[in-house]
């Protein structure tokens, strides 16, 4: 003699008010867009530049980043199998870097204070964490010829950023128009370096002031000095 068990069956109608519920849900719950994805690709990036800038590529842990982005590490190995490959992607979308840079905001009616000993002292320190952690990175380079690349073209962007900054002098009159921007730049970038070497030495820092003063003004007398009236641009 078999027993008969009842089962409770639920009915077509319960079955299909539940998927209508679900999809009702589905519909309102936010969706990982690319654009999402991208915006918080570039938080990464963002905080991860400043931490390196700040404290160093080495000293810089990947849970410091995450925590200052206020997620779990492993949010962030979604986006960067490594600290390493984090790297490579700060220093392609160099945002940071180029802000710490003082040519970056530079007003072009200020030229005139580029020779002061005042221009001088904010251009070596607001560069000073930045040299190091380009120093730190270009040892690192000496293994690494991805790194090499990235490192290279790290320095060339800023000397970009200041042709950029003589460009914009050009176009607004205030610099001649035979001026080569790049040389300049370049000129510029090897002087602060030569002279930030010497500001940690004995040597006395009015001396190091008074050199930057004296090949600041040769420079800025020959960008700003319009030819005569009559005077072809290149005589």
């Amino acid at each position: 003699m078999h027993r008969h068990i009842n089962i409770p069956m639920v009915s077509f109608n319960t079955y299909g008010l539940f998927i209508s519920h679900l999809s009702l849900i589905m519909r309102k719950m936010p969706k990982v867009v690319p654009e999402y994805k991208e915006e918080a690709r570039n938080r990464i990036i963002q905080q991860a530049t400043e931490l390196f800038i700040e404290q160093g590529y080495k000293k810089t842990k990947m849970t410091e980043i995450a925590k200052k982005l206020g997620v779990s590490k492993g949010a962030i190995y979604q986006y960067f199998r490594s600290k390493e490959e984090l790297l490579f992607e700060a220093m392609k979308n160099n945002q940071t870097f180029r802000r710490s840079s003082i040519f970056y905001e530079l007003p072009t009616d200020k030229i005139d204070e580029m020779k002061t000993p005042e221009f001088f002292t904010r251009m070596v320190k607001s560069s000073e964490k930045l040299t190091k952690f380009g120093m730190e990175v270009a040892s690192e380079a000496l293994y690494n010829k991805k790194m090499l690349r990235e490192i290279t073209n790290f320095y060339l962007d800023e000397v970009n950023l200041v042709t950029q900054y003589f460009e914009k002098l050009k176009t607004e009159g205030i610099a001649h128009p035979h001026v080569d921007a790049e040389v300049i730049a370049i000129g510029i970038l090897a002087l602060r370096g030569g002279l930030r070497g010497f500001t940690s030495t004995d040597m006395d820092e009015q001396a190091i002031q008074k050199t930057w003063r004296f090949f600041m003004d040769l420079l800025l007398n020959e960008i700003k000095n319009p030819p005569k009236k009559g005077a072809s641009a290149g005589s």
